[in-house]
């Protein structure tokens, strides 16, 4: 490279003194006039160009030492990261404390992952309502406070957060399964079903459900016979339309008691067998107990058909069959106690079964599937865990 440099300014000075004046040429400009060859022209160009050549390698060095210090404090992030998750993790609440205090050496104060990391370790709504604030943690914010919201039963509120994500983030999914949530717990089934129109069409919810969704939501409107066209088979939407057509309850109970015995079931389709003769009555009765015969529920019947037809020495031998298989609820020790006192007056006897009746667990007729509160009539939203279309019928 030396050499290089030497030839050419070795060039230069040859051509500067030794070319004729027919290789000369004059430049003139500025008040200023240059006399030489064309070679020197040429090799001069040639010196400029490389010293600008050069000119770059200071500029880029100082590129790779900025590259190097940026690779270099994004280390140190990940790695206060990791140590901050695992610390989290670990549910050290000392070394939780150091960690945060330490937050401001990595990031800026008013930086956008300085306000996530204190929302991650110390969430509460004044953090999250700086997220709120800031463009690019607004959804984060959202989230947060939406969490308190639904935390303190401030549904309004979280409407209110929902319609101004959905206004602003309209393709994240998780806002709409949200603000269906909320609107169910609301009983705006107006605004629910046409959320979950909404859950459909960007294929948030799969077809089953969203049949039944739909089916129960349409129930809650009034609307039971377009509810049970869409979902014959769903529990609640079976007795609901039974109980409007009395003329199809015993088919449609029949139907239900193949798939989902229920205690309610059973009133309805006596109900509907109430203008029938005891035989008939019974004969009705072995027809819907013979759809499902191996459930409990169809021992019960009937021992409490033998009850309705005062039956007693048949009701007994029911009821007796059924505690040698199913342990005692206070709704059978009852049973029992009717029994013996009507059948056969013994008060005593009697008097015991109610006692245990006390102590006995007793079958309010509705279970949740998800927290397991029982409840006497059905409902869309469970009262306790909130769960929704979790009510199964016992």
């Amino acid at each position: 490279m030396i050499r290089f440099i030497f030839i050419l300014i070795s060039v230069f000075i040859v051509g500067f003194f030794i070319v004729k004046d027919t290789w000369m040429v004059t430049v003139q400009g500025f008040g200023y006039e240059l006399k030489a060859s064309i070679l020197v022209f040429v090799v001069g160009a040639c010196l400029v160009l490389y010293l600008l050549h050069l000119l770059k390698k200071p500029f880029g060095w100082w590129e790779r030492c900025h590259r190097w210090l940026e690779k270099r404090n994004q280390n140190q992030k990940e790695a206060y990261l990791l140590l901050a998750l695992k610390t989290m993790l670990d549910k050290n609440t000392v070394a939780t404390q150091q960690i945060i205090k330490q937050k401001n050496k990595f990031f800026p104060k008013k930086s956008d992952e300085n306000y996530v990391i204190e929302a991650l370790f110390d969430p509460n709504t004044h953090v999250f309502e700086h997220l709120l604030h800031r463009e690019s943690t607004e959804l984060a914010g959202i989230r947060g406070l939406l969490h308190y919201a639904k935390a303190e039963g401030n549904l309004t509120e979280a409407t209110r957060l929902l319609n101004k994500a959905t206004e602003k983030y309209p393709n994240e999914p998780w806002i709409y399964h949200e603000l269906w949530k909320v609107q169910i717990l609301q009983n705006d089934w107006h605004e629910a079903l046409n959320t979950l129109e909404k859950l459909k069409k960007d294929n948030q919810v799969n077809k089953p459900e969203y049949i039944r969704y739909k089916a129960l939501l349409l129930l809650k409107l009034g609307r039971i016979k377009d509810a049970h066209k869409l979902c014959p088979t769903d529990q609640a939407i079976i007795l609901a339309y039974a109980r409007t057509e009395p003329d199809k309850a015993e088919k449609l109970i029949r139907n239900l008691w193949a798939l989902a015995p229920c205690q309610e079931a059973f009133d309805i389709y006596w109900q509907a067998l109430s203008a029938y003769k005891p035989d008939k009555q019974s004969k009705a009765v072995d027809k819907l107990v013979r759809e499902n015969p191996k459930h409990k529920l169809s021992l019960l019947v009937l021992a409490q058909t033998a009850i309705h037809q005062k039956s007693w020495p048949m009701a007994k031998d029911y009821l007796t069959d059924y505690l040698s298989l199913y342990p005692l609820t206070a709704q059978v020790a009852k049973m029992m106690a009717d029994v013996e006192q009507k059948g056969w007056n013994h008060t005593d006897e009697a008097q015991k079964w109610r006692l245990k009746a006390l102590d006995a667990p007793a079958e309010l007729g509705w279970e949740c599937a998800v927290c397991g509160h029982q409840t006497e009539s059905w409902a869309l939203v469970c009262p306790v865990c909130h769960a929704f279309a979790e009510m199964v019928g016992e």
